[in-house]
């Protein structure tokens, strides 16, 4: 098990800093947050507040963890590689394309006892990759210079997901997380009269526990037909920020540093709702709902603001399961999802839509304690509106999954 730990942390950290797709929206709030759950629910576009599975852990909800198979332990590794094409006026018709590739999601976890299951993971929360050009007015100038700005850094979350059958039927659980990392942006502001440059790095660090409470309800509704019912909440959170500001000259002489404390960056309340249906073990279909009250956090710029956040989503998936006795063994599965949304930037008067379709294949190996998933995505945020950005995006994502005994008494179930 160290080995594979080993091998996984490793990964985690080198995909981490594989990152170099430019998405010109980061450069406002944290950056870009997380939709995607980076787990078996990604082929159903990530619909998974009221879905549940013995096998992988389905971190949309901590409460389904309940559902996974009693006496085993599970280490599940996923990434994704993305395709990013880009319209509109301000793009550079030269470079108008971007690629990365990245480690996403680490986790492990495990059902301690009959009526409480639990786990770790490590996943991104924000990120942030931007590279443009502008001009910026001087001060009581009608001068305006040349400037570059570049960006990157990201959020993490590591967490600790909980999750309790209360009674028959009904789980709660709990996700404590605690959220860490830095934004960075360097300005270089060029004058060709003197030949002279002026170099500002800013960075910004963040960090705080956040908590997200969840529920289930799942019950047979007759012979065919299984039905579940969930539910997530995140309640408003600071996050503490810490910003740095160096300014350089072209020949690296420091000008000036400040350090600013005492400040932070508001995350709001945000909800989670969502159904699923089950027929003969084997079809299943689904649906989420998520709000997020953005507006509240009364941030805001030049151009811009953060506006709440709608977005709809609904999944297919088809299991190839055999039954041995009162026992489902499931070979492959195919899934399909829809979403649609709001992202929570508005920019010269147009909030950001988001949509897309996905594809996923999963299998499960008969010889060894293996199981793999692939995903398909295609989508697009943005528009060519307002001097805006249109994205159209391509992700091919992935889950691996490693499952072995956990080291207890009693019977021990295949």
């Amino acid at each position: 098990m160290k080995k594979y730990l080993f091998i996984a942390s490793l990964l985690y950290t080198v995909g981490g800093y594989s990152q170099n797709s430019n998405s010109p929206y980061s450069v406002i709030g944290i950056g870009d947050i997380e939709n995607n759950f980076y787990n078996r629910t990604s082929g159903m576009a990530n619909t998974g507040y009221a879905y549940r599975n013995d096998r992988y852990m389905i971190n949309n909800n901590p409460a389904s963890y309940t559902a996974l198979q009693q006496q085993f332990f599970a280490i599940e590794l996923s990434g994704r590689a993305q395709f990013i094409n880009y319209a509109g006026t301000p793009v550079n018709t030269t470079s108008n394309s971007s690629k990365d590739f990245a480690i996403k999601r680490l986790a492990v976890g495990t059902k301690i006892n009959k009526h409480w299951a639990s786990g770790i993971g490590l996943a991104p929360f924000s990120t942030a990759n931007y590279g443009f050009s502008a001009t910026k007015p001087i001060t009581g100038s009608p001068v305006q210079l040349p400037a570059t700005y570049d960006g990157n850094g990201s959020v993490n979350q590591v967490y600790w997901n909980n999750a309790v059958e209360v009674f028959k039927h009904f789980s709660l659980g709990v996700q404590a997380s605690y959220l860490f990392g830095s934004l960075n942006q360097t300005e270089n502001l060029f004058t060709s009269e003197l030949q002279e440059s002026l170099t500002t790095t800013r960075q910004v660090f963040l960090r705080n526990f956040y908590f997200t409470y969840g529920a289930q309800y799942y019950l047979p509704i007759n012979k065919h037909w299984d039905a579940v019912v969930g539910g997530t909440f995140s309640n408003k959170t600071k996050l503490a920020s810490e910003a740095t500001v160096t300014v350089t000259d072209n020949n690296g002489q420091l000008l000036s540093s400040v350090i600013t404390k005492d400040d932070y960056f508001k995350l709001p309340n945000s909800t989670g709702v969502g159904v699923s249906l089950t027929k003969n073990k084997k079809y299943t279909w689904t649906a989420d709902y998520k709000y997020q009250n953005w507006t509240a956090t009364n941030f805001s710029g030049p151009g811009y603001s953060l506006q709440d956040v709608n977005r709809g989503s609904v999944g297919f998936e088809v299991a190839n399961k055999k039954q041995v006795f009162n026992n489902y063994f499931e070979r492959s599965y195919f899934q399909a999802g829809a979403y649609f949304g709001t992202s929570y930037l508005s920019i010269n008067g147009e909030q950001l839509k988001e949509m897309g379709v996905t594809f996923g294949y999963g299998f499960t190996s008969l010889r060894n304690p293996l199981a793999g998933h692939i995903v398909l995505e295609i989508g697009q945020r943005g528009t060519e509106k307002s001097g805006l950005v249109k994205e159209k995006f391509v992700n091919i994502g992935f889950t691996v999954s490693y499952r072995d005994f956990w080291f207890t008494k009693g019977r021990k179930y295949n």
